[in-house]
């Protein structure tokens, strides 16, 4: 088989791989859970100089939380640009202002203020947006790979008019083996996604119904207390 053709091939899996990643980058960015992913586009001007988050903050999650990111400022006085740059690129994410007592290294103990940023919940409206959001980029994906896959076809056909019936058959099977892979990993994408999303849904369909719960019996308890303490005995009439 010709080097060109070889070539050929490794290039369409490179172009493929790079749009499933891209999709995998989109998803990360219609947070559910806590993406740390979600903050490497992010550039904070500082001193009139656009840095990078990694550049200017320590970003993580805490161990029990898979809805909360914490950013600590390797200078403090940076936390005002960084929630206000945050803001900009996810005006979604809930913002609080918190301080923790930290060991720098020495051995002593030093307050410091981190920025927690809370995933919303997913109620209903957000849940068709996210939905929505992970259509189009399937979408958008799916696209990109088609037309790659069309491209590859027409240089394939010009490069293998001298090659063997069997190798031509090789081909074949190595240009629809490397599509299907990138075609089932996109799918699993797409379809770990919208498991996350329903289950943060049903999450707050379940806390909706508690706290509705607990209104109605702290509700119930309410009213039985002002009936017992309007209960008149004759001597108080």
């Amino acid at each position: 088989m010709k080097r060109a053709i070889i070539n050929q091939l490794s290039l369409l899996s490179e172009q493929l791989k790079g749009y499933v990643g891209a999709l995998n980058y989109r998803y990360m960015n219609l947070c559910v859970k806590a993406e740390e992913a979600s903050m490497l586009p992010i550039e904070i001007p500082i001193e009139d100089e656009l840095k990078k988050m990694e550049d200017v903050a320590f970003v993580g999650k805490k161990t029990g939380d898979d809805y909360s990111l914490y950013i600590v400022p390797k200078i403090q006085d940076d936390m005002r640009d960084i929630a206000k740059t945050v803001m900009l690129y996810h005006p979604e994410f809930i913002q609080e202002i918190e301080k923790e007592t930290v060991d720098p290294g020495d051995g002593s103990q030093q307050e410091v203020q981190l920025l927690r940023l809370k995933m919303p919940e997913v109620d209903d409206n957000r849940y068709d947006v996210l939905k929505q959001g992970v259509d189009t980029f399937y979408n958008m994906c799916k696209a990109d790979m088609e037309k790659a896959r069309m491209e590859a076809d027409v240089q394939f056909a010009t490069l293998s008019i001298d090659e063997k019936p069997e190798d031509v058959d090789n081909l074949k099977k190595g240009v629809d083996e490397t599509n299907e892979m990138w075609i089932k990993k996109r799918d699993q994408l797409r379809d770990e996604k919208l498991k996350e999303i329903e289950d943060a849904h049903n999450k707050w369909i379940t806390d909706q119904q508690a706290t509705a719960q607990k209104k109605q019996e702290d509700d119930a308890a309410h009213n039985r207390d002002v009936g017992s303490s309007m209960r008149m005995t004759p001597d108080e009439e």
